[in-house]
């Protein structure tokens, strides 16, 4: 007689997580997530960087063609080193733009959002309003080549009087050979403020305090420490004037930054 068979009393394994075992994968999700975030926080930094270093090569260049159809004439006016190009902003609506045209953009756009070019993601304001929406514009230009007629006074007196003495005759064409890789164009907002002498220092951008995206006469663009007080370092200057660096090295004095 055939005999049944008889069923096994064993249970399956269970096949749930002991306690143990999801605190093991929480920890190595944890371990992941800290090494991880930084990278990922730091690749955003230089992602937006490298944007507003896009965008700096851009206007440079279109001072470049705004330079050729001037004749090499420099663009001077009231807060010029602000208000020459962007979207119409909340502080000088009606101020003209002169190098919109060189960007494709109209005179003055009254959307911030047509000029994105002009906008960039370090640009925190200082105490206030992110200087695109007051300006216009995410940066500034040195104001001894395209600023005021006349600049505030300087520390050094010798040096301020030599300065004002010749900004009505420059051009983009008489700077010396060895200006326009080493002179500073235009930056971040904040550049403007930070090298000034006696002014507060600039804002903090791209989460490296005193670090600036700025571009040269000759176009080329470099993130850079800005060192207070200073008209000219081996690595960059802001005068325009190649036989007046001298002069600078001797009386110049970089303050220190809180």
């Amino acid at each position: 007689m055939r005999k049944e068979p008889v069923a096994s009393t064993r249970t399956a394994p269970d096949s749930a997580f002991t306690l143990i075992e999801l605190l093991v994968v929480v920890a190595i999700v944890t371990s992941l997530l800290a090494v991880l975030l930084p990278a990922l926080s730091t690749a955003r930094r230089m992602a937006d960087r490298i944007r507003c270093q896009g965008n700096l090569k851009q206007l440079a260049g279109a001072w470049q063609m705004y330079f050729n159809d001037h004749e090499g004439r420099l663009y001077r006016g009231e807060n010029a080193e602000s208000l020459y190009g962007g979207w119409r902003g909340t502080d000088h609506p009606d101020h003209p733009r002169p190098l919109n045209s060189y960007l494709g953009l109209s005179p003055l756009p009254s959307s911030e959002h047509e000029a994105r070019m002009f906008r960039c993601s370090g640009d925190k304001g200082y105490d206030g309003p992110l200087y695109y929406q007051d300006m216009g514009t995410s940066y500034k230009m040195n104001i001894l080549l395209i600023g005021d007629y006349q600049i505030a006074s300087l520390p050094s007196l010798e040096l301020w009087q030599k300065i004002n003495a010749r900004l009505l005759r420059l051009t983009a064409w008489n700077v010396g050979k060895n200006v326009p890789a080493k002179v500073l164009l235009i930056g971040d907002y904040g550049w403007g403020d930070q090298w000034l002498p006696r002014y507060p220092p600039g804002p903090f951008w791209h989460d490296r305090r005193y670090w600036y995206n700025v571009a040269f006469l000759d176009t080329h663009v470099r993130f850079l420490r800005i060192r207070k007080g200073l008209y000219y370092t081996p690595e960059y200057t802001v005068l325009p004037f190649e036989d007046l660096w001298s002069l600078a090295k001797r009386d110049q004095e970089e303050e220190s930054t809180p």
